[in-house]
Order: structure tokens, then sequence, then C-alpha cells
């Protein structure tokens, strides 16, 4: 089956319905989530959720290596053997999914021993690790069969099904409040939705023939190719949200669990908008891969160049926005007290969310090039300096040191992927520079932004930069098409 030939703003439109959505439903449940757990409960949630995310590092980057393979073969018009790969792809990871099970089971009590509980809430936090541990196998399964239909292009099958997950992860824990104040009803109505989700993306991946269940068969030869991409993806994933959350589980033993929401809640704003970016990313990484494939040198520049301009042209208006008026929304959202302490922590985090989004479009590139091992590399040497960094910022400056420390890595990795693309693809060089150096006025512009005296010239100010962005990128994705 080709690929559908849906334009990108088609694709694109789809990845952040399925993310956006839920992100505006977030927006409402978080308060309350706050209200009904309380802090510690609430720390413990953001942590559970983190853990989803991280234990995901066991599909050892197969997902990600299924989606560029295929694509590569459909780029090719070389497909005789991707019912092989696929088959061998899942059966693997059903099996990583079942030692990650495993291995969350037995870890849980140390995890809950790290961190700074209440002692009362001991037992029930062990518990809910293990429930939730029951639901991984599922989370990488479905990381299988969101990478086959990425290749494929069927982000609307994708989609549907992620929409509904991503208001079940804050609507179960929600509606659990009215039986119990406990984390373990709602870790097992996370744990039942990740399993339903699972079912739902095996049915769409059958009903588009991504996925044949009868056809296919375990191939060692290629296993090796997919764990040959997806071992530096793998280490890539172990370091990346590590880092992401390191600063979270830092607060929670240097500082204290009860402080970590003033960051927690602003982190996970500026996280959720990552949706953004991630959307934009999941539509060009396999273009990125199928161009590269059919070496199409001219072709790949100007596609680098279009997604750098459309991410750029998406996030900063948005960024602008929320750090203009962070003391302002974050007051309406939560309260003063907590637009106080969190206000000058957001301002920090919307300046990496521009150095973050920015620097997956190099990250992705150099991924869909073959070049992962480059990625995986520039994690490990960021990882010991974050680390150092965090440490140090979180003693002398409190939880916005954590702030600090996280928008500097962001920094050190676009610089570094930046650098790297250009170098092993030295047509990039000119447009990478270009880049730079439109980040650099837009920090300065956000930040001389936050001294306007009038809120209403502030919010005019984001709203214009955001149809001017939305003018300038839209027709750019228009004009993309999946098979051209």
């Amino acid at each position: 089956m080709r690929k559908k030939n849906h334009s990108f703003a088609h694709s694109i439109a789809w990845n952040l319905a399925g993310a956006g959505i839920p992100l505006a439903f977030a927006f409402f449940a978080i308060p309350s989530l706050l209200a009904g757990y309380g802090n510690e409960r609430f720390g413990l949630l953001t942590i559970i959720w983190a853990l989803i995310g991280y234990f995901s590092i066991f599909d050892f980057g197969i997902g990600r290596a299924l989606t560029k393979l295929v694509s590569d073969r459909l780029g090719s018009k070389s497909t005789e053997d991707i019912h092989d790969v696929t088959k061998t792809a899942l059966l693997t990871m059903g099996v990583l999914g079942l030692v990650a099970c495993t291995l969350l089971i037995v870890a849980a009590p140390l995890l809950v021993q790290i961190l700074k509980l209440d002692t009362t809430l001991r037992d029930e936090s062990v518990l809910s690790l293990r429930i939730l541990a029951l639901g991984l196998p599922f989370v990488i399964l479905s990381a299988g069969l969101i990478g086959l239909l990425e290749a494929r292009a069927e982000f609307h099958a994708i989609n549907r099904v992620r929409l509904v997950m991503g208001m079940l992860n804050f609507g179960a824990p929600l509606l659990m409040l009215t039986w119990s104040h406990s984390l373990v009803p709602a870790t097992i109505a996370l744990a039942v939705a990740r399993a339903a989700t699972t079912a739902f993306y095996f049915r769409i991946s059958a009903h588009t023939g991504a996925l044949d269940v009868s056809t296919g068969r375990f191939n060692r030869s290629n296993l090796r190719e997919l764990l040959g991409f997806g071992s530096w993806i793998t280490l890539s994933n172990l370091i990346s949200p590590l880092m992401a959350q390191l600063d979270k589980v830092v607060i929670g033993s240097v500082v204290a669990l009860h402080l970590l929401p003033f960051y927690a809640v602003p982190g996970d704003l500026v996280n959720r908008l990552s949706f953004i970016p991630i959307a934009l990313i999941g539509v060009f990484f396999p273009a990125f891969a199928a161009r590269w494939s059919a070496r199409e040198p001219n072709k790949l520049k100007s596609l680098y160049t279009s997604a750098a301009f459309v991410m750029f042209s998406a996030v900063y208006p948005i960024a602008l926005g929320i750090y203009a008026l962070a003391p302002e929304g974050l007051s309406l959202w939560i309260n003063e007290e907590f637009s106080r302490q969190s206000t000058p922590l957001l301002h920090w985090l919307c300046i990496g969310l521009i150095l973050n989004s920015i620097a997956r479009i190099p990250h992705a590139l150099l991924q869909a090039s073959g070049r992962p091992s480059i990625t995986a590399k520039l994690h490990l040497i960021e990882l010991p300096v974050y680390a150092v960094a965090l440490w140090q910022l979180l003693n002398h400056f409190g939880i916005i040191g954590a702030a600090i420390a996280w928008s500097g890595r962001m920094a050190l990795d676009y610089l570094l992927l930046s650098a790297c693309s250009s170098i092993a693809i030295p047509e990039l060089r000119r447009p990478s520079a270009f880049m730079l150096t439109a980040v650099i006025i837009g920090i300065a512009v956000m930040a001389a932004a936050a001294f306007i005296p009038s809120p209403l010239l502030r919010l005019v100010l984001s709203i214009s930069l955001g149809l001017v962005g939305i003018a300038l990128a839209t027709p750019i994705v228009l004009r993309l098409r999946h098979n051209d």
C-alpha cells in the first residue's frame, strides 16, 4: 500500500488535534487534580506520568527504526520485505514490554524510597507503581504500531486514538476522585486505558493494510537492521527522558516534594506545549527519511528549510504570549501566590521551549539520514553537564535554578545539533545560521515584551505575531505533499 498523498497541512492538523485537545482539557483538569489529591499525591502523579514516558525506552528505538525503515522502503520503492520488518519489530517490542513490566514491579519500592514521601503514602505509592507496570507492555507495543502508521502517513487514524488517550490521561484520575483520593484507582484506570489504546492501534493497522498478521515472518537480519538503527535511538531515548525528568526527581529529593508543584505545573504546561513541535516532526521525519533514501539532496535541503521556518512560526508566538502574560495567567489559572512563585520559572521555561522546538529539526534530520549515533553521543555529553548544573543551581537558587538549568541544556543541545547537522550535510549551513539568528532575536524580543506595562498590549503583540506566523507558514505546509 502506498502512502497517502495528503498535504502536510492535513497531517499536521490531525497531529495538533490529537495532542492539543487533550492539552486544553488538562488546563482545566489540573487545578481539580491538585486540589483533590493534594500536593504530595499530585507530585507523585506527575512522576507516574513521567515514568510512562520514560519506560517507553524499552522499545530499544525500534518504534522510530520501524518508521525509518518502512519510509526508506516506500521512498525507494523496495517494499518486498516490509511485512517481515513489521512482524519482527512488533514481536520484539512485545517481549521488551514484558521485561519493562517486570523491572518496574521489582524496582517500585526503591523508587518510592528515593522520594521524600510521607510514610503513610509509601504502601499506596508502591502499589500504584506496580499497577502502572502492567500497562507498560501496551505502551511499548503502541509505539511500534504508531511508528508503522506514521511511515504510511496515517496521521488521521493515529490521532483519533491519541485524542481519546490524551483525554483519559487526565480524565481517568479526575473521575477516580469521585470514589477515592488514593492513587491506586487512578493508576488502574490509566493501565486499562493503555491496553485499550493498543487494541485500537492494532485494529487500525490491520484495517489500513499497514499490518497483515497472516504474512511476514520474524527475520534475524531485519532484527539486526532494526537494532542497528534503534540501539543509538535507545541510548538517546535513555538519556533524553532522564534529563527531561531529572529536574523533578532532584527537586523532590534535594529541596522538598511539597515544592514540586510550583515547578511541575508550569513545567508540565511547557512540556505539553511541545505537542506542537512533536506534531510537526512526526510529519517531517518520515519525509526526511524518504527524501534521503531517494537521494534527493535539493529536496531534502528545501524540506529542512521549510520545516525550520514552519516550526519557528508555530512555536514562537505561543512562547511569547505565555512569557509576556505569565503573571496574570497563573493568577487566574491557580492563584496569586502560585503566580508569584512560578512566574520566574515559567519565563525561563518558555525560552527553553523555543530552543528545544527548533533543535528537533536537525535532530530529526540526523536520525532520518541514518546518523542516530550523533544525537546519542551529544546526549552523552550533555547529561553530566546538565546534572552538575542542575545540582549547583538548585542548591544556590532553589527551584528557579532548575528552570535555568533546563533552558541552559536546551541551548547547548540546539547549538550542538545545529553544528553537527551542518557539518554532516554542508548544504544546511546557511538555513541553520539563519535560524540561529532568528532564535536569538526572538528571545530578545520576548524578554523586552515582558516589560510592557499593559497586559492588553502584551496580548495584542502575541496575537499579532501569531497571525503573522500562521499567514506565513500555512502556504508552505499546504504546498508540501507526502508523495512529492
